[in-house]
């Protein structure tokens, strides 16, 4: 009997990791990189745009760099030292494309290739003994896919019931609309910061509140679709359509957009990959109020936090 739950926990483990290493045949090829005793890797994850961060020979510096992505996965069994003969492999392989090297330490290796023209950007990512990553950028320009002012492409999920929604917003190619709120009247309160002053603006006015989803062909969630892609359509289109920027951080927009008399607030948060959110509220102009703001006092440490007596000062 104990080799029957052996059996199953072998299963349980291989079913797992094949989940865990799932490559999508629809992704394109990344860039061609070899591998340690020529075992095959599984990219791991794909998006059509994405950026990577790569820091400089002291560690102090980055830059962002901007274009395809990919991480790739390479495992084996483990070994002693294994994972410094990783890294050898990849730097050598670095060195002899030409390529150059920037920050490096034991878990990390930061390089840049060219090929074919292009910069391939990557860090050379060391987990273990067992596991080491690669995650690479093909730099290249990021193309706006969404205008605002347009009519909206979107289907509403089945059983999602459907509702008139708000002027002037748009969304990405093949969204779906996954859930639905809509109030003709409603309180809302956004709020941002600018400096060290906390502002609150409380809205009221008709109201909407929907999940968007990214599909693919096959009706699933378009994971390469990234958090980063979702939130740069959004930002260029508030711009190019004469909006205001709030609010902006890696995972949320505040904007707002003037409507006929009236303005447009919204604020879009994304949590994976293909998946957003977005909250929509119209307010009169003349029921606007200026808003509420608080400022925010500096942090001061007590003294007897830094091991400081009264007698030292």
């Amino acid at each position: 009997m104990k080799y029957f739950y052996v059996l199953l926990a072998g299963l349980f483990v291989f079913q797992t990791a094949d989940q865990t290493f799932g490559q999508d045949p629809a992704w394109p090829k990344p860039p061609e990189f070899k591998s340690y005793k020529d075992k095959p890797g599984r990219v791991v994850k794909y998006n059509s745009f994405n950026y990577l961060d790569i820091r400089d020979e002291s560690g102090e510096k980055s830059k962002q760099r901007m274009g395809r992505y990919w991480e790739i996965a390479w495992a084996y069994d483990s070994t002693f030292r294994q994972k410094r003969k990783f890294k050898d492999f990849v730097v050598n392989q670095i060195i002899e494309r030409d390529g150059a090297l920037f920050f490096q330490d034991t878990l990390q290796v930061h390089f840049v290739v060219p090929e074919n023209g292009k910069n391939i950007w990557g860090r050379l990512v060391l987990s273990n003994d067992k596991v080491y990553r690669l995650r690479l950028i093909e730099e290249g320009p990021f193309i706006n896919p969404m205008k605002f002012d347009v009519k909206p492409d979107v289907r509403y999920e089945k059983y999602v019931d459907s509702v008139d929604l708000p002027p002037r917003i748009t969304y990405l190619a093949s969204s779906c609309i996954t859930r639905t709120q809509f109030s003709k009247f409603h309180h809302q309160e956004f709020s941002w910061n600018s400096g060290d002053t906390l502002f609150k603006q409380r809205l009221m006015g008709p109201f909407w509140d929907l999940k968007i989803e990214v599909r693919n062909k096959e009706n699933d969630v378009d994971k390469s679709m990234s958090t980063v892609e979702i939130m740069e359509s959004y930002y260029r289109a508030c711009q190019n359509a004469g909006g205001t920027v709030i609010k902006s951080r890696p995972r949320e927009l505040l904007i707002l957009l003037p409507y006929n008399k009236a303005s447009l607030w919204c604020r879009i948060t994304a949590s994976l990959d293909g998946v957003y959110f977005i909250k929509v509220l119209l307010m009169d102009d003349k029921d606007r109020v200026p808003p509420a703001y608080t400022i925010i006092p500096t942090t001061v440490v007590p003294d007897s936090l830094l091991g400081k007596s009264g007698d030292d000062k």
